[in-house]
């Protein structure tokens, strides 16, 4: 695909759309109407005059119909609506009742009689099910429904997933706090998603993610009670969205009307009500803490009858989960007696993934920072390493025997959240509205995320969001409407994680080398088993503000409708993430770390020490980045004929690079440093922003602009769409589109030069480079200490510090959507839709070790060596001086998705309403990011870092199958039933939200492989047997009781080509997403009874069933063959269990 060429395709688009002076229907946040007059032969009827009023504040609109008898009205506030229609000799037809909903155009005809004095006619609205307005794909949820479904926590963001084409986890009720969830729509990542708050983008830059990541505070979430209604739209979509190559969220606020309105709610949850989880039941523990109330109230109404309108709202949350806080964890079978020689006797048998020396039986040569950390007590008394609760079966002797244990400790969040929109009509062809929301929400959690996964290391947190959207729309005529928005955007978010080991506790050092009362000691990770520490990084904040300013305009005339606008974003992303500083150990096994020793105590043949990787930092870790965005749009809206409608759009974008307002942002770039490093040191390859500060020494280039790579100004988005209609009774609809569709890259990406010289320094050792560590001294080299920045490191022969760079020719990431589908309307209420659909994405972000281990042989020497061996790993490095795990992030990776999407949907009618929506589907990729890492656009390479083909295969987010059911049900028949018959029977509701999914892809790795190329050992595959399932077979219960993946079909990792020795290995021949992991069911379900009190008062009592079933989905098991004994465990569900929860509202 030539971007080239298809830029001068979009010139010749946009040149179509500015020749007809036309524009029509919706910008963000908006909808619109529009529709013929006939007389009653069908002929069309000019110049009638049509009036739109909106039903809850009077506002009016009015026009006439063109040449053709059309007319249209753009750019409505979503709500609804009543269309008069009259001309001269014809009686005046009302059509009532007609919904404008967001993004979308409503279809109102109107057939006039011959004129009958004093008569005037009202016609059932009825808008049209199908969508032959627009190509577009993607579903509009009303406020009815937003309220009526039974949501986990009262997230809307749990029901985007409604529409085909969208792939998530399952929600969980008893997530911490607002429970968002990620979505993918049509194969793209779930950072290339765009949330709009009233028209106006709402995400966080630093993340581009819904869901919360720490102190990366999320889109905000508010109470299900203020909203009117969203639309989710999940490809095709039209040249007035931007920003994203996935799906595009808006959501529009309710506001107030003629009308006071109101409503207070109550929503309770007790573990009381609850069942228990598996692996509580499992471990023989009681039912976790789950304790919550969700309360608050709404209110609206007129300030000045027809003019001012006010709506409000408040919800507070308080929160005491240990469901949502459980960790089960694999243990050593240790006892209360954890001296040397019950140690030494109880794991001498079991020999340590380094070789050499193994552990005395009579626990002589245990090493004493171990000992310290077994035997070190938590203030409330209980060992920092627990016994395990349950001791697992073993059917392998020589695999060491290992226990778990599920701990569940309440983790203590509570929200408060405000709402405060303001409406205002200054004349009639003026309006201006007001939204502003307000939130703020501390959290104590037991357990550290990405941490600790033994109690003893809690984190706090503070999360808030502020937004604020202003908006004035002007009708300067019928045909021209003009809506102008300004928008505040602000997250703050901070975390920090209490720490209770200090360095003199254990007789360990921390990164700069340094001991003491107070400082805390490193994280341990033990693979396989447990996890203590903070992760290296103690605290962390980060603040976001976004200030936005927007214009649409739209014009109308024949069969034209175009808007064309423009956009400018100002973003400020300030960050101070200190990480690593504390440090950050991995070893292989148990007897490993019991034992802690260098290579040259432990005697290793492969000159590894027990520590098999050691990681920390030091420095000045505040960044202050600053982005600007601007983007201009053009679409036209073309009714060729009573049949065909076209779309056609072209969107520019500048997505501005990222700068810092101190010129911190400095790079390495691996295409101008010299391959070599003197004794006396090069800073060849660094380089430093064009607003550095400070004198550049020799050696480092001073970049000729501030950003961290050129803005690309190149990013034209051409989009097409035709809608046909093949039939009109029953309405037959032939769509389909293409389009191009440009990501705007988060501050995430940025974010990885936190720990980069001058201003920092991170250090990642891992195999033969980290052959120096031990338990006591962890770090070697030690890292200079924090007073000693900025200053810059030499690359000095035989090592150096760890990089992570950004390549100076980065682009953004684009998305070309094609899809094909037809719709049909039957039986009035029904909509089937069946299509294809597919992506291919380009120039996606991703990371690789730049600095692999080259492949040596005496015929082709590399620096002299001609073997290969974990050992001389140093030696045959492409760039002398830099860690062989150093990064460079590049746009050079590519996806393919296609797809079957098929919907049924059923509008409300005889108290039945759903939506059936099935995916069939697949998604391949050279990089994903489903662990996380896709925020911070980081996702790795497996394998051979100089080839990504090798690493092409299933995406870690892929579902082959996806199924899902919507449906609300009341008992509307009750009213024609007699009196209690009547009353027992009628004002009762029911919900229902299904799910069905195929599980997710696990890709093999191990450890111990591709030894002699020195990258992350974590990214490296597994060496398959051929001929062997993979997987075990049996029940899902029993394989979760032992195992779900089969060891004996890998074998250890081939031997290098020229290696020394056993432990010198290749990389594994397994492919990406070898395996499947557990698929998922889910019920979720409320039933719901309306007590009138008056006319207008009633009262809502309501339960919610969450998993109503109890069916146990559980997460992917360990699937790192390195990890002995708990490769293929499974010890963690995705969702929760039966939860029900209580509601109890009032409205009026």
């Amino acid at each position: 695909m030539k971007l080239n060429l298809l830029s001068r395709c979009s010139f010749a688009i946009v040149a179509s759309c500015l020749s007809v002076s036309a524009a029509l229907s919706q910008a963000p946040g908006t909808g619109a109407i529009t529709g013929s007059v006939f007389d009653p032969a069908g002929a069309v009827i000019q110049h009638a005059q049509v009036t739109v009023t909106n039903e809850d504040t009077e506002a009016k609109r009015s026009g006439s119909t063109d040449a053709a008898g059309s007319f249209t009205f753009p750019l409505l506030t979503p709500g609804t609506y009543t269309v008069t229609a009259q001309s001269a000799g014809f009686s005046e037809k009302t059509a009532e009742t007609v919904n404008v909903v967001v993004s979308e155009t409503s279809i109102v005809d109107f057939h006039l009689t011959v004129s009958q004095v004093g008569v005037s006619l009202n016609v059932q609205a009825g808008s049209e099910l199908a969508q032959s307005e627009s190509s577009a794909l993607g579903r509009a949820v009303d406020q009815q429904t937003i309220e009526a479904l039974p949501l986990s926590n009262r997230n809307y963001t749990q029901i985007l997933s409604l529409s085909p084409g969208i792939v998530v986890e399952l929600p969980n009720a008893t997530a911490i706090g607002r429970g968002s969830q990620d979505v993918t729509a049509n194969g793209n990542k779930t950072t290339g998603n765009n949330i709009q708050f009233n028209g106006i983008d709402a995400n966080n830059l630093s993340q581009n993610s819904a869901a919360n990541d720490g102190e990366e505070v999320g889109v905000a979430a508010p109470a299900p009670d203020t909203i009117l209604e969203f639309k989710v739209q999940t490809g095709n979509y039209d040249a007035t969205y931007g920003r994203g190559t996935g799906a595009n969220v808006d959501v529009v606020s309710k506001t107030g009307t003629n009308k006071y309105h109101g409503t207070l709610w109550e929503f309770l949850r007790n573990d009381m009500f609850n069942a228990n989880t598996f692996f509580s039941k499992l471990t023989n523990q009681p039912r976790p803490v789950l304790k919550q109330n969700q309360f608050g109230g709404a209110f609206g109404g007129p300030i000045l009858r027809d003019k001012v309108f006010i709506f409000g709202a408040y919800q507070g949350l308080r929160s005491s989960n240990g469901l949502g806080n459980q960790v089960t964890v694999n243990l050593p079978q240790l006892t209360s007696d954890r001296s040397a020689q019950t140690l030494g006797v109880q794991f001498c048998a079991y020999p340590t993934a380094a070789g050499g020396q193994q552990i005395a039986c009579d626990g002589s040569n245990i090493n004493p920072v171990a000992l310290a950390l077994l035997n070190f007590k938590l203030p409330n008394g209980k060992f920092a390493v627990p016994s395990p609760q349950i001791k697992l079966p073993s059917t392998d002797p020589t695999q060491m025997p290992i226990g778990e244990s599920t701990y569940s400790l309440p983790a203590k969040y509570n929200e408060d959240q405000f709402t405060l929109n303001v409406d205002q009509t200054l004349s009639p062809k003026n309006q201006f509205a007001a939204r502003f929301f307000y939130s703020r929400a501390p959290l104590v959690e037991p357990f550290s995320p990405n941490a600790a996964t033994v109690p003893g290391w809690p984190t706090t947190e503070l999360d808030q969001n502020t937004m604020l959207v202003l908006s004035d729309t002007h009708v300067f005529n019928p045909r021209l409407v003009n809506i102008a928005r300004f928008g505040f955007m602000r997250f703050d978010g901070d975390s920090a994680v209490t720490n209770p080991v200090f360095t003199t506790d254990l007789g360990t050092q921390s990164p700069t080398g340094t001991s003491g009362a107070k400082i805390p000691a490193p994280g341990i990770t033990v693979d396989g088993l447990f996890t203590v520490g903070d992760a290296g990084t103690p605290y962390q904040w980060q603040v976001t503000n976004s200030f936005i300013w927007q214009d649409t305009v739209s014009l109308t005339r024949r069969n034209h409708a175009v808007r064309f606008g423009a956009e400018a974003k100002r973003h400020q992303v300030d960050v101070n993430a200190p990480f690593s500083t504390d440090g950050l150990l991995d070893i292989r096994t148990f007897p490993d770390f019991l034992l802690g020793e260098s290579a040259a105590q432990n005697g290793s043949p492969t000159g590894s020490s027990n520590v098999s990787l050691s990681n920390g930092s030091s420095g000045l870790f505040r960044k202050d980045e600053r982005y600007i965005d601007l983007a201009a749009f053009a679409q036209d809206d073309i009714r060729l004929s009573n049949r065909v409608m076209l779309n056609a759009g072209l969107r520019y974008e500048i997505f501005g690079a990222p700068s810092d307002i101190n010129g911190r942002l400095v790079t390495f770039d691996p295409s101008i440093a010299t391959k070599s490093a003197p004794n006396e040191g090069t800073l060849s390859g660094f380089v430093v922003p064009s607003n550095f500060k400070g004198l550049v020494p020799d050696g480092v280039l001073k970049s000729s602009i501030p950003g961290l790579f050129p803005t690309r100004k190149l990013d034209f988005q051409p989009r097409v769409g035709l809608v046909v209609r093949l039939s009109q009774q029953p309405t037959i609809l032939l769509r389909g589109g293409y389009g191009l569709y440009f990501d705007r890259l988060s501050a995430g990406l940025a974010e990885q030069l936190l720990a980069v010289e001058p201003f920092s320094v991170f250090q990642f050792f891992a195999g033969s480079s980290n052959a120096g560590a031990t338990l006591q001294q962890p770090f070697v080299p030690q890292l200079p200490p924090n007073n000693a920045y900025p200053t810059f490191v030499p690359r000095i022969p035989g090592g150096g510090p760890s990089l992570t760079a950004i390549a100076r020719n980065m682009v953004n990431p684009y998305t070309a959507e094609y899809n094909l589908n037809t719709q049909i309307a039957f039986a009035h209420d029904f909509l089937l839709e069946v299509g294809y659909v597919g992506t291919r994405s380009l120039h996606e972000a991703g990371c690789v070790e730049f600095n692999q281990a080259m492949l040596a042989s005496p015929t082709n020497p590399v620096n002299g060596e001609t073997t290969n061996s974990a050992a001389n790993v140093i030696q045959r490095l492409p760039f002398a001086g830099i860690s062989p795990g150093s990064l460079l992030c590049e746009s050079s990776f590519n996806a393919n998705y296609n797809s079957l999407q098929t919907s049924v949907t059923k509008r409300l009618s005889h108290g039945l309403e759903f939506l059936g929506s099935y995916t069939w589907s697949k998604n391949l990729d050279q990089t994903s990011g489903s662990s996380g890492s896709e925020v911070f656009e980081t996702h790795l390479v497996t394998n051979d870092q100089t080839n990504f083909r090798q690493a092409y295969g299933l995406t870690d987010f892929d579902r082959t199958h996806r199924a899902v059911l919507s449906l609300v049900y009341n008992t509307s028949f009750a009213r024609h039933l007699p009196g209690l018959l009547s009353r027992a029977v009628g004002n009762w509701q029911i919900s229902a939200l299904a799910v069905a999914q195929s599980g997710t892809p696990i890709t093999i790795l191990d450890d111990s492989a591709g030894s002699v190329y020195g990258n992350y050992p974590f990214e490296n595959r597994a060496q398959l047997v051929g001929g062997i399932k993979p997987t075990t077979s049996g029940s899902m219960y029993s394989r979760v009781l032992t195992t779900y993946l089969n060891a004996a079909a890998f074998t250890s990792a081939p031997e290098a080509p020229n290696g020394t020795g056993p432990g010198d290995t290749d990389f594994g021949n397994s492919g990406e997403g070898l395996v499947r992991g557990p698929g998922q069911r889910n019920i979720d379900m409320a039933i719901e009874r309306t007590i009138p009190l008056t006319e207008s008062h009633h009262v809502n009592i309501r339960g919610e069933f969450f998993n109503l079933t109890n069916t146990t989905n559980f997460n992917n098991p360990n699937s790192n063959v390195s990890s002995g004994p708990s490769f293929g465990v499974i010890n963690s569900t995705s969702t929760n269990p039966r939860i029900i929860q209580l509601a109890l509202k009032y409205q009026f």
